[in-house]
Order: structure tokens, then C-alpha cells, then sequence
């Protein structure tokens, strides 16, 4: 999963929690190697997917969206879990309808009815 075209990120396959290690940025260059690995990991596992962003320097809302999009494709029981997320992370999350569960699980909260996040606010009244 390494991406040798110099993009700023660095996306590392995990044996033991099965998932990925997520280094630099993810921002519209280092996108495309989170995206190939997210993919790999939904097709190719069969338990939980563990992001440890330890390493992680910086991610865009593309990068954030591409997190939620897999927990969403996610078939039961299957989780996707966000080891040493950042509380900026954390927090961006949550403004997109989303939160960290006590064993890092990423879960949907109750009133988002979108999965990319909440529905914008209804247009004035004519």
C-alpha cells in the first residue's frame, strides 16, 4: 500500500490489528493512496479495520469522507476503528454527524441522516 509516486502520504498495511497505518498528509495529493488502501482493506479482510493515525500531520475533509464512505460500507459486524485519532480529528468528525465510540469504533450518531453528515439547513421560507 506504500505509494512511491512521492505523494506526502503514507498508507501501510497492519497484520496485527488487521488495517492500515496512515502517515503525512491527506489532502488532495496523498487522497488517492488512502483510497486504494481503504478499498484493499474492505476487500480483502474479513474482521474489523483498525487507522492508526499516529503519523497522520494533517487530512482534508476528501480524506474524512473517504474514512466515513468505508465504515459505511462496512458489512455487519465489521467496524472501522480509529486508533490515536487527534481531537481535531475527532472533532471534525462529529461535525459530520459521526463519533468515536469507547473503543475508538467509528459510529454514526443517531441524528445524522447522511452519511457524508448532516443534512445543511433547510432555505429560508419564501
Amino acid at each position: 500500500m506504500n505509494d512511491q509516486t512521492g505523494d506526502p502520504a503514507d498508507v501501510l498495511p497492519m497484520v496485527h490489528p488487521f488495517g492500515l497505518r496512515v502517515r503525512g498528509e491527506i489532502d488532495h495529493h496523498g487522497r488517492p493512496a488512502l483510497a486504494r488502501a481503504l478499498a484493499w482493506a474492505l476487500r480483502i479482510g474479513e474482521t474489523d479495520i483498525h487507522l492508526d493515525l499516529s503519523e497522520l500531520t494533517f487530512i482534508d475533509a476528501g480524506g474524512l469522507r473517504l474514512i466515513i464512505s468505508t465504515a459505511t460500507d462496512l458489512p455487519p459486524p465489521r467496524r472501522l476503528v480509529l486508533q490515536n485519532a487527534s481531537s481535531t480529528v475527532r472533532e471534525l468528525l462529529e461535525l459530520l454527524g459521526w463519533r468515536l465510540g469507547p473503543e475508538d469504533q467509528l459510529y454514526r450518531m443517531l441524528n445524522a441522516s447522511h452519511p457524508h453528515g448532516p443534512d445543511p439547513a433547510p432555505s429560508p421560507p419564501s
